[in-house]
């Protein structure tokens, strides 16, 4: 009789643990999902198709990192296809991409500009990777209309305001 007893008694431990830990599940998925909508509220994503041109573009970057300092700038590349993608799916706030890709005038802001390749340095072999024609090519800078981020319409307007002083860099 004793045993079934602490049979009893452990499964009724086991199942009151079982609830306790679906709470706790619960609990941290819901402040990880607070958590991340903080950090993407206070971030912005911008992607590149070429990420030789970044270097050319680190002043401008500067410039919006002095004026926000709350803001975390987040810098990806892939390729044009990606890159649509991701603003479709508000993953990422601007994409950088080549001049003769087309953007849907309904849908995005498109600004032409300017910017030089350079060299980008490998920190894991130490090495640097040269472009081949170290020449300007022109960018398109490609945002959605609509954005929930004040940041992007901070960042929007710096691109605008910058325009000639980036395209003479």
């Amino acid at each position: 009789m004793k045993e079934l007893l602490l049979v009893c008694a452990v499964a009724a431990i086991i199942v009151f643990g079982y609830f306790i830990m679906k709470k706790l599940d619960a609990f941290l998925e819901n402040n990880r999902r607070l958590i991340d909508a903080e950090i993407a509220k206070n971030s912005l994503y911008l992607a590149f198709d070429n990420p030789m041109i970044l270097d050319s573009l680190m002043p401008l970057f500067e410039k919006f990192s002095k004026a926000n300092p709350n803001c975390q700038l987040h810098f990806l590349f892939g390729n044009t296809e990606d890159i649509y993608d991701k603003l479709n799916k508000n993953r990422i706030d601007f994409g950088f991409i080549e001049n003769n890709a087309s953007a849907n005038d309904d849908t995005y802001n498109c600004l032409i500009i300017s910017a030089k390749q350079n060299s980008i340095i490998c920190e894991k072999t130490g090495c640097t990777i040269e472009p081949l024609n170290p020449s300007e090519t022109q960018t398109a800078v490609i945002w959605k209309r609509t954005s929930s981020n004040a940041f992007v319409d901070s960042f929007s307007d710096l691109l605008l305001l910058n325009q000639a002083a980036i395209n003479a860099e």
